[in-house]
């Protein structure tokens, strides 16, 4: 049944979700976090790992053979440091090949990139996929590991202490869970667990902001990443149309896109915005060179609905 509605969302979604304009670094910690310093365009946030990690990277959900592949690299090109990928999403192969051409080009070292992928948890083989997913993207070490959604208690506390071997075998960096989306939920992973979790990915935007848990996740010194930043496939309209959302945009001579992804760092969140589109992913990262107001910041705040598009 997971993997049935895995499918159907992705079949439904394949249409890739992107923004469009321009600009370039420095950003300001009006959101809390504590942002430290730059890696290509984005500055980074501290994690409870003590790895430093972009607050805004490319996410490469639904991303394909070629097209992942060549993502990877024109982000890397535009200045991206995190890179956001998934054994479900069978395209780690991919973005290990869009990753090596731009080191192989001179654009990157390997130490200058954060690279992420999940482990989703009814796998029968968890160490054996840790090493599957290095083998695939052709590295040494993965920046961040996740768990990409709850199964059973027995299968999330096997995915997760998988996860902590692996970590003390140099394998993985830092780990994290995503699509957890209340205290209740996610407690047990920074409770019960030697090593709590550095990151939370979960769906956010500006109509789904679930801001007590991020402050719930602060408390234990871990981050929420936002996928479907901009809404995500299908109801990306939906945010880029909003009007406070434009009228913002129309005040700093910036798309509304970039508004967004502008408010979602400024709030203390990381972004991975999906785009397969060059000018989509040079425009998202272009969000430093300005900040939202305080009054601004409160306009968007007040979109919050409380709801949430995707229900895993």
């Amino acid at each position: 049944m997971r993997w049935f509605c895995f499918l159907f969302v992705f079949l439904f979604m394949a249409c890739s979700s992107d923004a469009a304009s321009q600009a370039v670094p420095k950003v300001s910690d009006k959101g809390g976090s504590s942002v430290q310093s730059s890696k290509g365009a984005a500055p980074t946030v501290k994690l409870n790992s003590g790895f430093d990690m972009p607050v805004l990277g490319l996410g490469t959900w639904t991303l394909r053979g070629k097209v992942a592949e060549d993502a990877v690299y024109v982000a890397i090109k535009n200045g991206y440091r995190l890179i956001d990928t998934a054994k479900y999403y069978d395209n780690e192969e991919a973005v290990g090949r869009g990753i090596r051409r731009a080191i192989d080009d001179g654009l990157v070292k390997r130490g200058d990139l954060f690279v992420t992928s999940k482990l989703v948890p009814w796998s029968s083989s968890l160490d054996e996929d840790i090493d599957d997913s290095l083998e695939k993207l052709g590295l040494e070490y993965i920046d961040l590991m996740l768990l990409h959604q709850h199964g059973s208690d027995a299968e999330d506390k096997a995915v997760y202490r998988a996860m902590e071997r692996a970590v003390k075998a140099k394998k993985i960096r830092s780990i994290g869970i995503s699509n957890y989306y209340t205290e209740k939920t996610a407690k047990r992973f920074f409770a019960d667990f030697e090593i709590k979790p550095a990151v939370v990915q979960n769906e956010s935007h500006v109509f789904y902001q679930n801001t007590e848990f991020k402050e719930y996740a602060k408390r234990y010194g871990a981050v929420v990443e936002s996928y479907y930043p901009l809404g995500g496939r299908g109801h990306t309209e939906d945010v880029l149309g909003n009007k406070v959302v434009a009228k913002i945009a129309k005040a700093h001579g910036k798309s509304a896109a970039q508004v967004v992804l502008r408010w979602h760092v400024q709030s203390g969140y990381i972004a991975i915005p999906g785009s397969k589109n060059p000018d989509h992913i040079a425009e998202n990262i272009s969000i430093f060179d300005f900040e939202l107001t305080d009054d601004e910041m409160k306009q968007i705040a007040a979109l919050d609905t409380g709801h949430r598009y995707e229900n895993w």
